[in-house]
């Protein structure tokens, strides 16, 4: 009873009984697992305490074997029903029921990409009953008076300090609920330490790029992960090199000069999934491009290959890039490696990108992959600049499993 109640309570504060985000994911289960290890810790504690001390049992008040079964089969259980309450909410928020209704406010390309995030994805929680855009306080005023909506959320890359105040007002005048989605200026200052100079609040940015130690872990963590990797994708490896040989001529290994750390140049290897003369041909589809920014991606590329179709949808392509992390070029968790020409295109703040090494995966690869806009990606990737930890590495490396086995976003 008493390590029911301990866990219910950190499970309560880990937000675990929060039904905004859907799925059931790796931070949910690290904090499921830390939950119970601390109400079990805290029984032991409180048993060892008053061992002896109860009348008609003075030898022993608890038992070792019995308190790491229940924690382990607590873990476990609890584990099996978040899953299955999760299965049943995503099925219920597909044919939308239970869903917020939500009113993005903005009118450029990252509030309609939002708008249609949000639309495309139900299961997330939130039913897009239009994209408004930034109009003067009574225009809201009305349409929110006229309109079912459960929350109003600012998308929009600029906004005047003055005129979210005036929007939060509307929102607590009509009882909306108010939110926005952080702006690059937010992840960017998403380290400020606020001082006081005679009784002035002054803030300051906090850099927490890697220190020594930290980039001496990171390293080893890399090395052992892609040397493991390695012996094990030795097959497929062989597999595919003879598909690609079968299939075209060129080259098995395709390599390309990216930019990494420092913004140097360094030779990237892949398995090659495109025509061997696909540079050359590039200059003729630059119209076709579907994406933002100074990045090139088109869904239905010609060049492409039937097997390199394949190996790129499940990220095959990618393997032969562990020898880059091997030979320290790369990072198994960072920020993609981009072209010189990508970033001949970038401004001044965009390069913050260049402080750590690229990655083989990364805060953008597991929230969307290729369907994200440029600008997305840099908030992904400065947001893992300024809180990186070995275990947000492991947290996305194991969230890249999925994503790579679904192949979702990826072409």
């Amino acid at each position: 009873m008493f390590i029911g109640f301990v866990g219910f309570v950190t499970l309560y504060n880990a937000g675990m009984y929060r039904l905004q985000q859907p799925f059931f994911g790796i931070d949910d289960f690290f904090a499921l697992v830390k939950a119970g290890t601390l109400s079990h810790l805290i029984a032991a504690a409180v048993g060892f305490a008053i061992r002896g001390r109860i009348p008609g049992d003075p030898m022993e008040t608890y038992s070792r074997i019995v308190l790491a079964m229940s924690w382990l089969l607590g873990i476990v259980m609890l584990t099996f029903w978040r899953l299955g309450f999760d299965f049943l909410l995503t099925t219920f928020r597909r044919r939308g029921m239970g869903l917020t209704r939500v009113m993005i406010v903005g009118e450029d390309d990252f509030a309609m990409s939002f708008h249609d995030l949000l639309e495309e994805n139900p299961e997330l929680g939130y039913c897009p009953v239009g994209l408004a855009p930034k109009t003067d306080a009574n225009t809201l005023r009305e349409r929110l008076k006229a309109e079912p909506v459960d929350e109003v959320m600012i998308a929009a890359k600029e906004t005047d300090p003055d005129w979210v105040m005036q929007m939060m007002g509307i929102c607590q005048e009509v009882n909306v609920r108010f939110s926005m989605v952080p702006t690059l200026f937010h992840v960017l200052t998403s380290q400020i330490q606020v001082r006081e100079v005679a009784g002035v609040p002054i803030f300051a940015l906090e850099e927490r790029i890697f220190l020594r130690s930290s980039r001496l872990l990171k390293r080893t963590i890399d090395l052992l992960l892609a040397l493991s990797a390695l012996a094990v994708f030795s097959p497929l490896i062989g597999i595919v090199a003879i598909l690609i040989k079968l299939e075209s001529r060129g080259p098995v290994i395709w390599k390309q000069t990216r930019v990494g750390k420092q913004a140097k140049p360094f030779t990237v290897y892949k398995f090659r999934s495109m025509r061997a003369d696909a540079e050359k041909l590039q200059g003729e589809l630059t119209h076709l491009n579907e994406a933002q920014g100074p990045l090139f991606k088109m869904r239905n590329d010609p060049r492409i290959t039937r097997v390199g179709r394949f190996i790129r949808k499940f990220s095959i392509d990618e393997i032969p890039q562990l020898f880059n992390v091997i030979k320290g070029e790369m990072s198994l968790v960072g920020p993609r490696p981009p072209l010189p020409s990508e970033v001949d295109q970038y401004e001044t703040w965009q390069r913050k990108r260049f402080e750590v090494l690229s990655g083989l995966t990364g805060l953008a690869q597991i929230s969307g992959r290729s369907d994200l806009s440029f600008d997305e990606t840099l908030r992904l990737d400065f947001y893992y600049i300024e809180n990186w930890s070995p275990l947000l590495d492991i947290k996305i490396i194991l969230k890249t499993i999925p994503k790579v086995l679904l192949a979702r976003g990826a072409y």
